[in-house]
């Protein structure tokens, strides 16, 4: 450590401290202690010391970094940097300029010198020496200064040596400061200043060099200065600062497009303040001028007439904690904190937001070492996402070349509102470096600068003074605040001297506080001073509004203008009367596209701009039009990245400037190193899902007591009345069911404990008498449907509970034991059904597992065999169907002490967005990412389980990936997560929907086994529980009555009778919609879902509606939404599959009445049934073929894409079955029982591509899996009968494949034509014109008038088009009113459509009645026409280029799609060959209706009738 001592004490260094930059270091100060006070006890210096972090940060200074925005340029004024500065890297220092010799600063400035004493630090300037000399025989304390440490016995460092760091600002600073000493009423400080910035640090050296009494708290007051400050060298000159420039530029540039490269050249001189020598600078000077420091907190202040009480807290050891501090007046100098003034209005100011980084490049980076870059607007290098967001908000590289290699980049938002996102930030600065060929090595120091700026200043006058951030001194239209602060506190200090000094001396001394700090405050801010903030602030909320091309013409004609007038704004130079000169040049200089957007963007700001410019009041309202139009909420980040705000956190009073900022969820060094390394993997990367489901099966749970030890065993040989297969929640419910109503019953299944986590609703198990297996209940459940939700979220006002694993197994085995249940823990293999006819029994066989013994076999009797395996498919046999869909969640519980949810409330959905889309993501390109939500459920203040859940998805999301989902979620929320926290992992995996059991079928089925899982949410346990005492009523009446076969069809009637069939038919319908849908849609969905009648959303979710209800619940859902949300539903009704299905399962008795049996034509159902050998592919298999098949076809996981309901599409399972007879010991696992539980035993080895069960046993095609390469999937006809998609593009799929038209048969040569192909052949090849290439959509070859031989054809088309859509229109308009007069509904029975009259009779106004159809109509409706005409007019004009927008310069003239010309999507998502078709079926539609149009008007004119007066009289 460096230490400046006293001249008879050698200078000493460590290693520890770069020697390279010792050429920056501040003179040393002799300091001497002020004597305290009369009466006031003397005190020693506290030594306080403070290691500081390269990215350490300043409370005070909050997240503002006080310096301009930010831009980068090349050397040669080309986008690539210079190639001739790309040749090598050099290994000499970047010479110092002469402007930097000038002020002593850069490499090659500093002159070593040596004496007895060792080596001295550098001379930095005149001035400065000067003072250096004259306390040279003073004594001082030590001081680290945080440049450099030289060893004693080394040599001066070479100017290469000193060129790798001369530029570092990293260290620390120590030195004595002396602690706060006693103070009273009768003993008070002059002046205690909050706060160790800048502008505190400044104002106490000020203060106490005009002989005032001075504390400042702060605590860490050593701590260094997070931000780097850039200035224009001219004001620093002026505040006599020139020796604290780490580099300066002799200009500067800004570069406003990519088609103008070389830029604006500024030519004013730019420096980087070197913070490390400037707060040295100030604390030094502090301390020789009796300044006192105290290391804590400040509680609050409290006013008194004369003077004010500051109470302090914290401190080491909290020794100040309790503290009171008197003192005459108070100044916070917070910061963006604004810890102590107040606020009389909101604060709402725009933000500064900016990543950089100071750098290392691999090579020289090419930038013109001489010329700072002050603004670089280009944005070609951005990806399509990012730049359609920053056309709306621009973003520019502000850049700091030091040496050839050496640069400090940051990108930067000018000023919104709210703030842009520092993820979003580096990805776009990381895509820039990428396009400048720049890579850099290293990163030796990342800042993130959140800076607030305009908004309303602190309640003028107060007696809290302030100054710097927190009296709103940050330039409202830059960000600019250092040099406006430093100039400030001069003129607030000297005015606080005088006033302090009219009042007396002395620490008792009376003054009159308020009238002092109402002078100070004018002081500060003049009349003046607040029509020039309110002026740029105004500037403000008009640059806001300008799109990136706005933003650009503004700068270039700004920085076109005199140095003299720019500079003078950007310093707050320029009085208010220039200001508006200032205005009223730019305005002159404008474009007349720039004039009109500047007035268009300015004119909702417009009357409180000029209210507070000629008031110099402090009232400039920032909402447009004072508020009077609700404003949509901005979009400024993309969606997925950024900080999710937590349950504790009160947006409303939030500061976002407040905190440090020290990160953000992207790693930048990695981002550079290679992509952003969190992102979906591949699925053959990932853990395979089987193993994730073999683990949660195999956990074991020393708390559960194996169930041998709780029920009596069962024979190897036992008959039995029931044989229950699965000792889970089902199983074992409907077991004792069965026992206590008087049959004999035995349980077989693998002796495992209940492995998942169950959630329930609190009503629905007080209902089921089971709230005291509850292990946590819940008052409330939250929801978050997106960002713009409350932080603490929406309650449902539901209470919510979850369940005792442990407790909840004691109470079902007990009721089992008590019923007399008995158990072998055994594994079925086969299942064989008896002649029921003739009384015979079903056989069940199997091993029975032994601990250290071989395994048992078993062949057991029964009559009635029920399977309550969960998701085990291997033992029934179901209907033919679409698959099911998946549902999947990974979750953690975790120890994380203060975790911000309420320990009685859960989290029951937060669709806030893990992460972003893909780069190209959108429906039109046909990806998208299958949403997940997060779900919570805590502990305890230090405990919660928290779980990424995806609700439904076509093809099942990888545990992997929802665990990479759910880290990152947490991530951005603030909650890091490390191994050794976790004390339980969850995998659960549950198929929904799909087909039921076919029934009635020999061998019943239980629980998730017979479909009982919800198929819109995965609830499960709830159902299986209430519905267990009907189902055992059912099967034991049944075998009183008539043996195994009508007890069997007894029980599939309860499960899947009408009603049930009509319920989860509804049911499937919902899952199908919510498979489907966007992020945006579900949010859309489930908005409206959570705001219906609580009777209706619980029961839904509870299974408690009637088929009836649920109809009803359906037309609450539809008049309740939104119209996306109702063209949603009704394109999902109309779809191919989904409302078929829906149809087959209301009207199942009449399917069932005519095709007999369960009203399908499945076939027989077989009588044996061979585990190994099921009768239809495992669940397990078939999800993990449809994964790795969507993988084939370009999708990663998580992720789906139009046509997305075809992939995995299978053929017949017998087809293509080839399985291995050999046993699978894997098949104990899980707590189904019977087969292999949840389906992971038990599956099969094989499948047509190949294993499932490891990443090395597949040979993927897959050559990309980013975004660009995800391709459409083509789904066979036959898939369409499966699924839909929630879009009207889907049904219109499904409508042109329907039609089989080819478009073969549509365009070309060989074309379909207006003759059949013999006809034409016998008339020869001049019947069709040769003009006519089948080109056009609709040409078939007819033009009997040869108009397109002499005129231009696509003019001709585009007229035909135009007038027959017209046309459509018009034969609506003419069939509707002729409809609604003949039935009464409107208008008159013998009216026509032409039937508009003026009435002048009968009216006492004097006004005439308009009359249509016979029917008064309002004299509003005769303006609508007159209006429209207009509107059509400027339409057509867009349309054929004769005006021009640019929002339409781009669009196809006549299909230009897009939400405004295509709001349904129809031609979105469809392919190039089904758009093709459409526009031919268009074509013909448009040339039917005109014939129709023109034969309405001949009707009318001929015989006076209307088009359906062919149907007779009304």
């Amino acid at each position: 450590r460096l230490r400046v001592a006293r001249p008879q004490a050698r200078t000493r260094a460590t290693a520890a401290t770069p020697r390279a930059t010792l050429e920056h270091l501040a003179p040393a100060h002799g300091r001497t202690q002020r004597p305290p006070p009369p009466g006031a006890p003397a005190t020693e210096s506290h030594r306080l010391e403070a290691k500081v972090p390269s990215c350490g940060f300043i409370p005070q200074m909050a997240t503002s970094s006080a310096r301009a925005p930010a831009a980068a340029a090349t050397a040669s004024g080309s986008w690539a940097p210079s190639t001739s500065r790309r040749v090598a890297a050099r290994s000499r220092p970047a010479p110092a300029t002469p402007l930097e010799r000038s002020v002593g600063v850069g490499p090659g400035a500093s002159r070593w010198a040596t004496d007895g004493s060792g080596w001295a630090t550098a001379a930095l300037g005149r001035r400065h020496e000067k003072e250096r000399r004259r306390l040279a025989g003073r004594p001082s304390r030590a001081v680290t200064e945080p440049a450099g440490d030289v060893p004693i016995s080394s040599p001066p460092p070479t100017a290469d040596e000193r060129d790798s760091k001369s530029y570092d600002q990293t260290g620390q600073h120590t030195i004595e400061l002396p602690e706060l000493t006693p103070s009273s009423r009768e003993d008070r400080f002059d002046l205690v200043i909050v706060g160790c910035g800048p502008a505190g640090l400044s104002a106490a050296d000020r203060a106490s060099s005009k002989g005032l009494r001075v504390a400042l708290i702060d605590p860490t007051p050593l701590k260094r200065w997070q931000n780097n400050y850039g200035v224009w060298v001219d004001e620093f000159e002026n505040l006599g600062l020139t020796d604290c420039f780490n580099k300066v530029w002799p200009r500067a540039k800004v570069v406003i497009d990519d088609a103008r490269p070389d830029g604006i050249d500024l030519a004013r001189p730019y420096g980087q303040v070197n913070r490390i020598v400037l707060k040295n600078k100030f604390l030094a000077r502090c301390v020789d001028q009796g300044v006192v420091f105290g290391a804590c907190a400040v509680e609050g202040v409290a006013h008194e007439g004369d003077g004010s009480v500051v109470t302090l807290k914290g401190g080491e050891n909290g020794k100040f904690a309790g503290t009171e501090v008197h003192a005459k007046m108070v100044l916070d100098a917070t910061g963006h904190a604004r810890k102590l003034v107040q606020f009389e209005r909101d604060f709402t100011p725009g933000y500064q937001a900016a990543f950089g980084i100071m750098c290392e490049t691999d090579g020289p980076h090419g930038l013109d070492l001489d010329t700072m870059l002050f603004m670089d607007w280009r944005d070609e290098h951005l990806s399509p996402r990012y730049k359609e967001m920053n056309s709306q908000h621009p973003t520019f590289l502000y850049a700091m070349p030091f040496t050839e290699t050496k640069i400090f980049f940051e990108e930067t938002s000018l000023v919104e509102r709210p703030g842009l996102e520092f993820d979003d930030l580096k990805v776009k600065l990381k895509q820039r470096l990428a396009k400048m060929g720049i890579k850099v090595k290293s990163v030796q120091e990342e800042e993130y600068c959140l800076i607030p700026m305009g908004g309303v200043l602190p309640t003028l006058p107060q007696r809290t003074l302030g100054v710097g951030g927190t009296a709103g001194m940050v330039h409202p239209s830059t960000g600019f605040m250092v040099s406006k602060t430093l100039l400030s506190v001069r003129s607030l200090v000297d005015t606080l001297v005088d006033e302090l000094k009219a009042g007396g001396t002395g620490g008792g001394a009376r003054i009159d506080a308020d009238g002092v700090a109402e002078r100070v405050w004018q002081s500060v801010w003049p009349d003046e001073e607040l029509r020039m903030r309110t002026f740029m602030c105004f500037g403000m909320e008009t640059l806001m509004e300008l799109d990136i091309k706005g933003t650009r013409q503004f700068f270039e004609t700004f920085f076109k203008m005199e140095q003299d007038v720019w500079g003078g704004f950007l310093s707050w130079r320029i009085k208010p009367l220039g200001l508006v000169k200032l205005g009223g040049v730019l305005f002159f200089k404008f474009s007349n596209y720039m004039r009109f957007n500047f007035v268009w963007s300015a004119l909702p700001f417009m009357a409180s701009f000029i209210k507070n410019f000629a008031t110099a009041d402090n009232t400039f309202n920032s909402d447009k039009w004072g508020g009077l139009v609700l404003q949509k909420p901005k979009l400024t980040s993309v969606p997925g990245q950024g900080p999710i705000p937590r349950p504790d956190t009160d947006k409303k009073r939030e500061n976002p400037a407040a905190e440090p900022i020290s990160g953000s969820s992207i790693d930048f060094s990695k981002l550079i190193a290679g992509g952003d390394i969190d992102k979906p993997q591949q699925a053959s990367k990932l853990r395979p899902d089987r193993e994730w489901i073999e683990f949660q099966q195999r956990k074991i749970f020393k708390d559960q007591a194996p169930i041998v030890d709780v029920l009596e065993p069962l024979a190897n040989d036992a008959v039995v009345d029931v044989l229950v297969v699965g000792a889970g929640p089902a199983g074992l419910a409907v077991a004792a069911e069965m026992a206590t109503r008087g049959v004999s019953v035995g349980l077989i299944a693998p002796d495992t404990p209940f492995v998942n986590n169950y959630g329930v609703w609190l009503d629905e198990f007080e209902e089921l008498g089971l709230t005291d297996c509850l292990l946590h209940e819940y008052d409330d459940a939250l929801v978050w449907f997106n960002d713009r939700d409350p932080a603490a979220g929406i309650g449902l006002n539901r209470a919510y509970g979850q369940v005792c694993r442990r407790r909840l197994r004691e109470k079902l085995l007990a009721r089992c034991k008590a019923a007399g249940v008995r158990y072998a823990p055994g594994l079925v293999d086969q299942l064989k059904h008896g002649d029921a006819d003739e009384g015979e029994l079903s056989v069940v066989s199997g091993a029975i597992k032994r601990d250290g013994n071989n395994d048992v076999s078993f062949n057991m009797s029964a009559k009635v065999v029920v399977c309550g395996t969960g998701h085990n498919r291997d033992m029934l046999q179901y209907e033919d169907g679409p698959g099911p869909g998946w549902q999947t969640a990974y979750g953690i519980e975790v120890k994380m002490p203060g975790h911000p949810f309420e320990v009685n409330k859960a989290v029951f959905m937060d669709f806030r967005q893990s992460d972003p889309e893909l780069e190209d993501g959108s429906v039109e390109s046909g990806v998208w990412r299958v949403p997940s939500f997060l779900y919570v459920l805590p502990v305890d203040e230090n405990t919660v389980f928290v779980e990424e859940t995806c609700l439904v998805a076509r093809v099942q999301v990888p545990f992997d990936e929802l665990k990479r989902r759910l880290y990152r979620r947490l991530s951005r929320m603030g909650l890091n997560v490390t191994q050794d926290q976790i004390i339980e992992e969850e995998a659960s995996w549950i198929p929904l929907g799909g087909t039921p059991p076919t029934s009635p079928q020999r061998t019943l089925a239980y629980g998730a086994a017979a479909g009982l899982v919800h198929p819109a949410s995965g609830y499960s346990i709830v159902n299986s529980l209430r519905r267990a005492p009907a189902f055992a009523d059912a099967v034991v009446s049944g075998l009183e009555a008539g043996g195994s076969a009508e007890a069997a069809t007894r029980g599939w009637d309860v499960l899947w009778g009408d009603e049930p069939r009509r319920q989860v038919g509804f049911y499937q319908f919902g899952m199908e919609l919510l498979m489907s849908l966007r992020i945006e849609q579900m949010r859309n969905f489930f908005g409206t879902f959570f705001a219906l009648p609580k009777e209706l959303s619980a029961g839904f979710l509870g299974n408690n509606l009637t088929s009836v209800q649920l109809l009803q619940f359906a037309l609450t859902v539809f008049f309740q939404g939104n119209w996306e949300l109702r063209a949603l539903l009704l394109t999902h009704l109309a779809s191919a599959g989904a409302g078929v299905r829906l149809g087959k399962a209301y009207a199942h008795p009449l399917l069932r009445a005519l095709y007999g049996g369960n009203g399908t034509n499945d076939g027989s159902v077989s009588t044996v049934v061979d585990r190994k050998k099921p009768p239809q592919e495992p669940n397990f298999s078939s999800f993990a073929r449809d994964l790795f098949s969507a993988e084939e076809q370009g999708f990663l996981p998580g992720f789906q894409g139009k046509d997305w309901w075809a992939v995995g599409t299978r053929p017949e399972y017998g087809e293509r079955k080839s399985r291995d007879d050999e046993d699978d010991d894997d098949d104990e696992a899980g707590n189904g029982g019977g087969g292999s539980a949840g389906g992971a035993g038990g599956s099969p080895r094989s499948s047509p591509q190949g294993s499932a069960g490891s990443k090395g046993e597949r040979d993927l095609v897959s050559s990309s899996m980013n975004a660009a390469s995800v391709t459409s999937l083509g789904g066979d006809q036959g898939s369409m009968a499966y699924w839909s998609n929630g879009s009207a593009a889907l049904v219109v799929t499904s409508a042109v494949r329907n039609t089989g038209a080819r478009v073969d048969d549509l365009y070309g040569e060989r074309r379909k034509k207006f003759l059949p192909a013999a006809l034409l052949n016998v008339t020869g090849q001049g019947v069709v014109p040769p003009y006519l290439t089948g080109e056009m959509p609709g040409d078939v070859g007819w033009d009997p008038l040869q108009m397109g031989a002499q005129r231009d054809i696509m003019k001709l088309r585009e007229r035909e088009l135009i007038h027959g859509r017209w046309a459509m229109l018009a034969a609506i308009g003419v069939l509707v009113p002729e409809s609604t007069a003949r039935l009464s509904l409107f208008g008159t029975p013998g009216q026509h459509w032409w039937n508009t009259h003026i009435e002048w009779t009968g009216t006492s106004s004097g006004i005439p009645e308009l009359t249509y159809l016979g029917e008064n109509i309002p004299w509003g409706v005769f303006w609508l026409p007159i209006i429209h005409l207009p509107l059509f007019f400027v339409a057509e004009m867009l349309r054929t280029g004769r005006l021009e927008v640019e929002a339409f310069r781009d669009l196809d003239q006549l299909y230009p799609g897009g939400k405004l010309f295509d709001p349904l999507g129809i031609g979105a998502g469809v392919s190039d060959e089904e758009l093709k078709i459409l526009k031919t079926i268009e074509i013909q539609h448009c040339r039917l209706a005109m014939i129709a149009s023109f034969g309405f008007i001949v009707e009318a004119l001929a015989w006076g009738a209307g088009p359906l007066d062919v149907f007779g009289g009304a």
